[in-house]
């Protein structure tokens, strides 16, 4: 059976801020309950979540009941190396797995429906890389199938995958969303966004 996870990075230690970002509040949550709860109501067959750096303080404040938790011992490497670790786990643990699509867990405008439609997506086109294209941003979320895990595995800056998609533009799919893709690298941009959240829910 072809399974698609959702990847929820979150490993980071959000050096520009000084604290870990990942439990800001957000809504009636934190910025990462908010992007895994997200995560939870797509049509995705299964869900992980990286930490790293402050992960025994996550994992006290956070509910990772219906996800699957791994540690990126190499956080301090960045992106790239949270990539490839997960990578590897799912490479190795679950044959079943033939797609992966990342999501950050500081982008917490990132709605289910966008992430649903990609997922739709790779149904049609399985071969394919589905990246996320707002104006002139193009990036995260993204969709690796499965052809493309031995080059995810090499990963270890923190460019994150992004040479690989420039190596095979030919092979890439956009998706246009609505969402808001900011993400969140500073305290003033937490603060900032915040405030446009609480104003859409009010």
């Amino acid at each position: 059976m072809n399974q698609i996870a959702i990847v929820v990075l979150a490993a980071g230690i959000a050096k520009r801020m000084g604290e870990s970002k990942q439990l800001l509040p957000w809504g009636d949550s934190t910025l990462l309950g908010s992007v895994i709860k997200n995560a939870l109501s797509t049509d995705a067959d299964i869900f992980f979540v990286v930490l790293g750096a402050y992960k025994n303080e996550i994992e006290q404040k956070i509910d990772f009941s219906n996800t699957i938790v791994v540690i990126n011992e190499n956080w301090q490497q960045g992106l790239g190396s949270s990539i490839a670790s997960i990578t590897a786990e799912i490479d190795k643990k679950y044959p079943n797995i033939n797609a992966m699509l990342f999501v950050l867990a500081d982008q917490p405008f990132i709605s289910s429906s966008h992430l649903n439609t990609m997922l739709k997506l790779h149904k049609k086109e399985t071969e394919a890389i589905i990246i996320t294209k707002k104006q002139d941003y193009k990036g995260v979320p993204v969709l690796f199938p499965r052809k493309y895990f031995s080059e995810l595995m090499l990963l270890s800056n923190d460019e994150g995958a992004k040479e690989i998609i420039f190596r095979n533009k030919s092979q890439v799919v956009e998706v246009v969303t609505q969402d808001n893709t900011a993400d969140i690298d500073t305290y003033k941009m937490y603060e900032t966004l915040h405030k446009i959240f609480t104003r859409e829910i009010e």
